[in-house]
């Protein structure tokens, strides 16, 4: 018995290896240019003229374990330097801490690592100057901010400035009676810089950093696409593995695979698979389930795919929605048709000097107008819901760079050429227990848009046409 299993397994291998041979193989793209990071340091030395700038760079594997070591959630071997340190200077250094100082418009870096590699990749950044030593972090900042009147750190007020999520969290009581307020290490750091420093103003550097990452530059835009097309191409795959009586974690192990395959670091967030019933539940149930919320899906019913892949520290976030059958029923198909013009409608209409709230009222009068000619009780009724939830919005989507919820301007600001953003609506029908659900990540142009979540299909035919081909899991149980 166990010679056949092994067997099997082998021969599964071999299979997968037909699909994906080494022709196939794919590099990681490069990372972002010292060029790139010199051109952002200019410019923050030219924002920061005051003061000095103050960052906490991610600490090593181990040293990580040993700090959460009760935090049940970590399980990251890799290392990843904190993000916004990583987008001004470029150091993957572990264990260190940072001065930039704009008068003198140098940049130290202060740290014990002693990995050889990371070293030697250190001097290749020759605007970088170090690495000192870690206990001389302090007194160089004691010298230095004499002719300052102000020290940047890196962290965000928690209600003031907070994330999405993170606001929201704390505001709507997550956070119950005897928990304090989250403190991240950032605002750690920045606390016990103004216990060392009593007469030192400490200012947030947040506010100016994402002023500084609202316009792409060309360096981002090129690892942006990168990321959304090995998203794009995994979503394809998961359509095309799609079948009743297979898991959403199988779906999620097929668009995993591709991610790997094509240079993906890792998936922007856990994969979210949603068929049946949970298409129409929101993410933080989704999040909160061991399982993530993981069911066979069924004949007749509809999933959609919500996932996104990080390359060289930036992220993407698309989906697709599809019929579990492979075929749309007559009253799936016409609710799609309902949908899709709204959404092209809107993708097609960005360019610079739109703001968000324009895209979200063209989506809304394209809504209002299917609504209106429609002879299908049930259509009418999705339709009606979906013109109350656009109400409640401001925006069709986020902004995306190194977050998934990115920097950009507010809702009513007009676009400009290198804004990057994802368009999202969804619309639900509750009588057909059906979901349609379309996501893009656009560039504003000079002229228009560029659709950087290229290859994925949007008509019903499109769909079934990706739903008819040969999967990697027919390929990989074929015996």
């Amino acid at each position: 018995m166990l010679r056949e299993h092994v067997l099997r397994v082998v021969l599964s291998m071999l299979c997968v290896v037909q699909v994906a041979s080494a022709s196939d193989a794919v590099a990681r793209p490069e990372k972002l240019s010292p060029q790139f990071h010199r051109n952002r340091l200019d410019e923050l030395y030219r924002r920061c003229p005051d003061g000095l700038v103050l960052l906490r760079g991610e600490i090593s594997w181990y040293r990580k374990r040993e700090l959460r070591v009760f935090d049940s959630t970590y399980s990251d071997f890799n290392f990843k330097q904190e993000k916004n340190l990583y987008y001004l200077t470029g150091i993957e250094v572990p264990d260190s801490v940072v001065l930039i100082d704009p008068k003198l418009r140098e940049v130290r870096i202060y740290s014990d690592w002693k990995g050889e590699r990371e070293l030697q990749e250190l001097k290749k950044l020759t605007y970088v100057s170090g690495p000192f030593p870690a206990a001389q972090f302090l007194h160089d900042v004691f010298q230095r901010s004499t002719v300052y009147s102000v020290l940047y750190a890196l962290y965000e007020p928690f209600l003031q400035a907070g994330t999405l999520y993170g606001k929201t969290g704390a505001l709507t009581g997550v956070f119950p009676p005897g928990f304090g307020e989250p403190v991240t290490e950032e605002t750690q750091f920045a606390r016990k810089l103004a216990e060392i420093f009593p007469g030192e103003r400490i200012v947030s550097l947040y506010p100016i950093l994402l002023d500084m990452q609202k316009i792409k530059q060309p360096e981002e835009i090129r690892l942006l696409r990168r990321a959304n097309e090995i998203a794009a191409h995994g979503i394809v795959e998961g359509m095309r593995a799609i079948r009743p009586g297979l898991y959403d974690h199988d779906i999620a192990a097929v668009m995993e695979y591709v991610f790997v395959r094509q240079g993906s670091v890792a998936p922007t967030f856990a994969f979210n698979v949603m068929s049946g019933p949970n298409s129409f539940m929101n993410l933080l149930p989704l999040w909160s389930d061991y399982y993530h919320l993981d069911r066979r899906m069924n004949a007749g019913e509809g999933v959609f795919l919500d996932v996104g892949a990080e390359v060289g520290y930036y992220v993407s976030d698309i989906g697709r929605s599809a019929p579990v059958s492979g075929k749309f029923s007559s009253e799936q198909k016409v609710l799609y048709e309902a949908y899709l013009p709204c959404f092209l409608k809107v993708e097609r209409s960005v360019r610079p000097g739109l703001t968000q709230r324009d895209l979200l009222k063209i989506c809304t009068a394209c809504a209002r107008d299917e609504s209106s000619t429609t002879q299908e009780s049930y259509l009418r009724s999705a339709l009606e819901d979906f013109i109350r939830e656009l109400g409640t919005h401001s925006s069709l989507g986020h902004y995306q760079d190194m977050n998934v919820i990115g920097a950009g301007p507010s809702d009513d600001e007009p676009l400009q050429p290198g804004m990057v953003f994802a368009i999202e609506p969804v619309l639900y029908s509750k009588q057909q227990n059906f979901a349609i659900f379309l996501e893009d990540v656009v560039l504003v142009t000079n002229t228009g848009y560029d659709v950087l979540s290229k290859g994925m299909p949007y008509t019903v035919e499109d769909v079934e046409s990706v739903m008819r081909q040969k999967s990697v899991i027919e390929a990989a149980d074929h015996r």
